[in-house]
């Protein structure tokens, strides 16, 4: 089957630190090749792939600092004329851009499907449900039931997946500290990380990119309570200290403050062992099986207050739950099946 990958251009395929949709991506884009398929993955140019690359931009947006937000939509645009142009080329589109692409999907000679990797929004609801027609992907029963269930045309729902031996940790390693990995911002609740390290009196270590959209909420709700060496931020990191960090957590915090989509940080501390202390929002319950993979609370007192059930909790069974729901395997037999049934209808 020749399938196009249209990703975004701010990060890179796979990203050097943060991008959870862009490491989803490139795993996908790969497994597919490495299935026989003919695949073309539009990218920005500094992308790592065996598939074809096609780039409108030799780095990615905000990688390049030289290029100005304001100017990020004229690179997607021309990332969609490119897609135009070679349209006849391929049986199927993969749309991770979002309602960037709609209007292009609905008028080329080829199929479509776009995978919703971000919750819709107020401002861009009108876009999606002027294109409810366009095939959908759901990555979490979730965000289905969450955003537009009845308008938007789900034409299944696929968990993201990862290459769960690749986050396999070697040998026993010492578990001494809590651990927050993903943005830093309100919605992903690193503020209240840092209150539930302290009411439990652990070190936690703060690792994840800070947007300029979110400066003023690291300024004021985070940055003012780090206190070495009980709460350090480390910055964004690579996958290897990132392998590194989950070896050495008790758990992973995830007490998010919104509906999350799905939460890639969760499968991949599952898959190096690493319980979950997370709030029930969203995708959470699906993802984390609370008492046997984590704990899955409603409130941070509730957390707190539960911490000494992770003693119970089977490193063994958190690598389990990851194999059997949130490969890379599964992820990419379902997207292939998926393909094959739209070019189909």
């Amino acid at each position: 089957m020749r399938i196009a990958q249209l990703a975004p251009l701010s990060e890179s395929v796979p990203p050097k630190q943060y991008g959870g949709t862009e490491l989803v991506l490139s795993v996908l884009t790969e497994g597919l090749v490495a299935a026989g398929h003919d695949v073309t993955l539009f990218a920005s140019g500094d992308s790592v792939t065996s598939a074809n690359l096609v780039s409108v931009v030799p780095s990615s947006l905000r990688q390049d600092t030289s290029v100005p937000v304001r100017r990020w939509p004229a690179y997607a645009l021309r990332q969609l004329l490119e897609l135009q142009y070679m349209q006849n080329e391929f049986d199927i589109v993969h749309n991770h851009m979002g309602f960037e692409a709609f209007a292009l999907l609905k008028q080329i000679a080829c199929k479509s499907v776009s995978t919703n990797h971000n919750p819709i929004k107020s401002y861009c609801a009108p876009l999606y449900l002027s294109y409810a027609d366009l095939p959908f992907v759901a990555i979490s029963d979730s965000y289905r039931r969450l955003n537009f269930p009845e308008q938007l045309n789900y034409a299944a729902t696929i968990y993201n997946g990862i290459d769960v031996e690749k986050h396999q940790v070697n040998g026993v390693r010492e578990r001494h500290y809590l651990l927050f990995v993903g943005r830093v911002c309100q919605d992903k609740g690193t503020h209240a990380a840092i209150e539930i390290a302290r009411r439990l009196k652990l070190p936690l270590v703060i690792a994840g990119k800070v947007d300029q959209a979110d400066r003023y909420y690291f300024d004021e709700c985070v940055k003012p309570y780090l206190r070495v060496p009980d709460s350090v931020y480390i910055g964004e990191v690579n996958f290897e200290r990132k392998m590194e960090l989950y070896a050495g957590a008790k758990a992973l915090l995830y007490p998010i403050c919104f509906d999350e989509p799905f939460g890639l940080v969760l499968t991949e501390a599952l898959a190096a062992g690493t319980p979950v202390m997370a709030l029930s929002r969203g995708s959470v319950p699906e993802v984390i099986t609370d008492g046997e993979t984590g704990i899955v609370a409603n409130s941070v007192d509730e957390l707190v207050a539960r911490f000494s059930e992770l003693q119970s909790i089977q490193s063994e069974a958190c690598r389990r739950r990851a194999r059997s729901n949130f490969s890379k395997e599964r992820m990419i037999e379902a997207y292939s099946d998926l393909y094959e049934a739209i070019c189909a209808n």
